[in-house]
């Protein structure tokens, strides 16, 4: 059923709305819809959610970010978070899917010399704006996280990448000793010992350097990377020419033709939900079957949650190519080409288990680069500065 326009105020906002419109906004009933935003219900991003015990502290902030770049966190000492979230890449890392431990350069050129180690399993995600994460109808600090949606609030997650053999640890330290002794590096170090004791003087330990600490430290710099002056933004919040005439055609595509929005919903651009979409698997795989992933049962076991995944945000998706679980798609076009043809690549997925919402889009050519040019005008990377140095002496990934 046709929607049906009620004007309103930013309606008039200006001529050019309208001639911005006209040949892409018809609604078989002869009314020209002079406003996408009360057409959609289009929202700016809400305000972030902090835990309780983790407000946002500048302090806090600071020292997360100089550990976010520092390899000291990592027990080959090669690694830093920030190695596979970059500043250039949009805070992801470039690559289909991550090196980790024994690497050698950084993003796509990036190269495993240890012949045991492999690449990580999953596609790195930006980290931008991960913090706006919502749990049903709910703005929240406790949303899902990771593809698979087995961590939930940022504070669980920072700290779970330096336990992991092909992420952070190799074998250079047992697995069930990692982050003590990662932590007992800090303590050796008196510039981290200053800079924690300025973030947490209440801390109720001797020293306030444990895991607590440090995982606050981490999630609150990761909550502080908000992108939310993209052109998109810029137009909800009122001005009429921050999208052009095809970013507008393409607009309408993701919330009618294209049907993007019955998963890419929101202000973030995610039903934060789990879909099987089948995707191609490449790499290593996250199961004891090489070369598979399960998605969603590796945290659930339960069938139906099999080859399902959460959906991405689509906020800076033009700069954090590869994409999917496995980064299989290399640019932006050949994932909305994925979806014009109806999902379903992976040949050991059966049609009747992929998503009900998906099926051929049957959008042409010109509408597949309407709908990318809409894609691109969710760009807005913060200016996140690699620090000069990081007080273990160590070199931060660039």
């Amino acid at each position: 059923m046709p929607n049906v326009f009620v004007p309103s105020a930013r309606s008039y906002l200006t001529v050019a709305v309208a001639a911005s419109l006209v040949g892409c906004a018809g609604d078989g009933t002869g009314v020209i819809r002079l406003d996408l935003v009360d057409r959609f219900g289009l929202e700016p991003l809400p305000v972030m959610v902090h835990p309780t015990d983790n407000a946002a502290n500048p302090d806090r902030i600071a020292l997360g970010r100089l550990l976010f770049f520092d390899p000291i966190l990592s027990a080959t000492k090669d690694v830093a978070c920030a190695t596979c979230h970059l500043p250039r890449f949009g805070m992801a890392d470039g690559r289909a899917l991550p090196a980790g431990p024994s690497g050698v350069g950084f993003g796509p050129e990036r190269q495993l010399t240890d012949p045991t180690m492999v690449f990580e399993a999953r596609n790195s995600p930006t980290v931008i704006n991960v913090g706006f994460n919502r749990f049903r109808d709910f703005q929240t600090a406790d949303g899902f996280l990771f593809w698979d949606g087995r961590i939930r609030r940022l504070e669980n997650l920072v700290t779970l990448p330096q336990r992991e053999f092909s992420e952070m640890r190799a074998e250079a330290l047992p697995l069930e000793s990692t982050l003590d002794s990662l932590l007992e590096r800090l303590r050796r170090i008196p510039e981290y010992v200053a800079l924690f004791q300025t973030a947490f003087p209440d801390h109720p330990a001797g020293t306030p350097i444990d895991s607590v600490s440090l995982a606050q430290a981490l999630a609150q710099f990761v909550r502080s990377l908000v992108g939310d002056r993209s052109p998109y933004d810029r137009f909800v919040a009122g001005d009429a020419a921050a999208l052009t005439d095809q970013e507008k055609r393409g607009l309408v595509l993701f919330h009618e033709k294209g049907g993007c929005v019955q998963c890419h919903a929101g202000p973030m651009f995610s039903d934060f939900d789990f879909h099987v979409v089948g995707a191609r698997q490449q790499g290593p795989g996250f199961q004891l079957t090489p070369h598979e992933d399960f998605g969603r049962w590796n945290a659930t076991h339960l069938e139906g949650d099999r080859w399902a995944f959460r959906t991405p945000s689509l906020r800076n998706v033009a700069v954090t190519a590869p994409y999917s679980h496995a980064g299989a798609y290399g640019t932006l076009r050949e994932m909305v080409e994925f979806f014009n043809r109806g999902a379903g690549d992976h040949p050991d997925i059966p049609r009747a288990r992929l998503d009900p919402v998906l099926g051929p889009l049957r959008l042409t050519d010109a509408e597949i680069e309407d709908l990318v040019a809409f894609l691109v005008a969710l760009t807005d990377v913060p200016d996140v500065p690699v620090p000069d140095r990081v007080p273990s002496g160590l070199e931060p990934p660039r």
